[in-house]
């Protein structure tokens, strides 16, 4: 008797779940949202950009500079100089733009290699950092988002694996958990949900395995509006380094940016208006520009 009852309010059960489902299925879906292109408006303040004053400036758009509301993800083999350059990066689009706010997160530098970078390249200074290293004691997921909670045009973090695994062992969070955490706290940013109303871009270093293959999930390249990747020809210490967006969605991609990092200067190659245009690549001689 008592199987015969379970069966009964299982198959019940059963029919009434598939009643549910189909019942949702013809339900009435508002489609008024899908319209022509035409009517598509966004926000003016995300059609903003801001230039370094340096050739990478055409490296990350074909208008020429850095969008706002953007992530872009670096990877590079390790010494390829993608820290450096970053900073580098970000330090000449504070000079060239003084009202802009810029941050640098180091996650993984300790002050005294932060301080050596700054005595190799003296601009470097000018950018407001935070050390995770000061915030041992605290819960490092609540130290960011607060502190992102301020409003910032751009935000250097390096590196994306350094604050995962902080947040995972303070707030007890998985790998998935963290990473959902990041992409979140990324999108919210950039949708300028903080007291300045900042539209925030971030440029997130992460690191790859000596196979040159990336570390973590394709949720994070998900976010990314580029890929920037950094590689070299020689095992040499400065030589064959080069740029290549393999993915661009503000800029083109493909295309291989040549670039030598010295003691306290970076130069880049310059891009042929011909190959600009979609000719063949050539590096233009004798226009290369130290910074």
């Amino acid at each position: 008797m008592n199987k015969k009852t379970y069966a009964q309010q299982y198959y019940a059960k059963l029919k009434a779940k598939r009643a549910a489902e189909k019942e949702s299925e013809f339900a009435p879906i508002d489609l008024t949202k899908v319209r022509r292109l035409e009517s598509l408006m966004v926000n003016k303040d995300l059609m903003k950009l801001y230039k370094t004053g340096t050739d990478v400036d055409k490296m990350f758009s074909h208008e020429g500079g850095i969008p706002v509301g953007t992530n872009v993800m670096c990877t590079g083999d390790p010494g390829v100089g993608k820290t450096t350059l970053l900073m580098h990066t970000l330090s000449n689009l504070q000079q060239q733009n003084p009202n802009a706010k810029c941050l640098f997160v180091s996650a993984e530098m300790s002050k005294l290699q932060v301080f050596k970078y700054t005595q190799r390249f003296p601009q470097f200074a000018n950018l407001e950092t935070m050390f995770t290293s000061d915030f041992m004691g605290a819960n490092s997921k609540e130290v960011m988002e607060q502190l992102l909670n301020n409003g910032y045009d751009y935000v250097l973090i390096d590196s994306i694996v350094e604050v995962l695994d902080s947040v995972k062992e303070d707030a007890a969070m998985s790998q998935g958990q963290a990473e959902k955490w990041l992409i979140d706290l990324c999108v919210k940013n950039n949708e300028a949900e903080n007291k300045d109303k900042k539209h925030t871009t971030f440029l997130l270093i992460q690191q790859v395995t000596k196979n040159g293959v990336f570390v973590g999930s394709n949720k994070l390249k998900h976010i990314t509006d580029a890929h920037m990747e950094m590689k070299r020809d020689s095992e040499r210490d400065g030589a064959g380094t080069y740029i290549m967006f393999s993915k661009n969605r503000n800029g083109a991609a493909g295309i291989r940016y040549n670039y030598r990092l010295s003691a306290n200067s970076i130069t880049y190659d310059l891009v042929t208006e011909d190959q600009a245009n979609g000719g063949s690549f050539e590096l233009a001689q004798g226009a290369d520009n130290a910074f």
